[in-house]
């Protein structure tokens, strides 16, 4: 994102014209099915024992609706575990980052089926609209409706609020922290926040070389920090000190903001943006994941 924000600014001088980011913020890709492990070029790479079993993965088709549209879309998550018995399980809401689709963060959701044991943790996991399988195309509402479809979803299979928590990496900070905030009728238990963005403005100013106002090149806000205040919830927070993407005073600034009563911090020393897990090391990261999970 702020490669791409810095071309348009350079764009913006040159053709004294101003340029719209919204369409550019979700670099999005279509499939025609979903490939799970058979995929050559996810994000990161596991073990083969983290890997999921065929049979406990179900893809799940949702219907999102569109306020400003007055449409359905009809958008896909995949979801790891035994969807008979999620009443009763706890739930992990994973909301993937701005690249690709499902396939891409396979491997990120996979990992999460195996903190503390494997399947202990039901794992949820969308594409946004535009993304992968999913209809339609991807704006700042759209990511609240098309999480709203995924909660409605578990709220259907009698999911436990008391036992679900929500997990946002990047771009998926964005729905996350907002239904965390202000969906009333279903409050996660806690939320984990990885690599977010603090608000588009923000990262104009903390990663360009160009300092300007955000509402010179786009019409999206994203505006976690403020909305932070409003998460009473226990918040986690993970962040790559050398993210040259998201510049880690993005997740500094959340941080600070949160308005719950219980919160920690993981500073990733040598991690850049999608490389927490990694740089972690996978047990490390899985256990953090789990100390957290199982505080009361």
């Amino acid at each position: 994102m702020r490669k791409i924000i810095f071309l348009a600014l350079i764009s913006t001088v040159v053709s004294c014209k101003k340029v719209n980011l919204d369409g550019l913020a979700f670099p999005s890709e279509a499939l025609h099915h979903y490939e799970y492990d058979a995929y050559t070029d996810p994000e990161i790479t596991i073990p083969d024992s983290f890997k999921v079993d065929a049979f406990k993965r179900h893809l799940i088709p949702l219907q999102s609706y569109s306020e400003e549209t007055g449409e359905y879309y009809t958008i896909y998550g995949v979801y790891i575990g035994d969807t008979s018995t999620l009443a009763t399980d706890s739930v992990i809401l994973y909301l993937h980052g701005q690249s690709r689709h499902n396939d891409f963060y396979w491997t990120r959701a996979s990992l999460l089926a195996n903190i503390t044991q494997k399947y202990k943790y039901g794992v949820f996991m969308i594409d946004y609209r535009g993304y992968g399988m999913s209809e339609g195309t991807s704006t700042e509402k759209g990511l609240y409706e098309d999480a709203d479809a995924a909660i409605d979803w578990l709220v259907t299979k009698g999911a436990d609020q008391n036992k679900t928590f929500y997990y946002g990496f990047s771009l998926g900070a964005i729905p996350a922290i907002d239904r965390a905030a202000y969906r009333t009728d279903f409050k996660p238990k806690k939320i984990i926040l990885e690599s977010p963005l603090a608000s588009v403005q923000n990262l104009t100013q903390s990663s360009t070389v160009i300092n300007v106002n955000s509402k010179f090149v786009t019409n999206l806000e994203f505006d976690n920090a403020e909305k932070i205040k409003d998460v009473t919830v226990p918040l986690m927070w993970l962040h790559g000190v050398e993210d040259t993407y998201v510049n880690i005073s993005n997740g500094e600034l959340i941080f600070d903001n949160h308005g719950g009563t219980y919160k920690e911090a993981h500073r990733i020393e040598g991690a850049d943006h999608a490389e927490v897990p990694v740089m972690m090391g996978y047990s490390v990261y899985l256990n953090a994941l789990e100390m957290y999970l199982e505080m009361p």
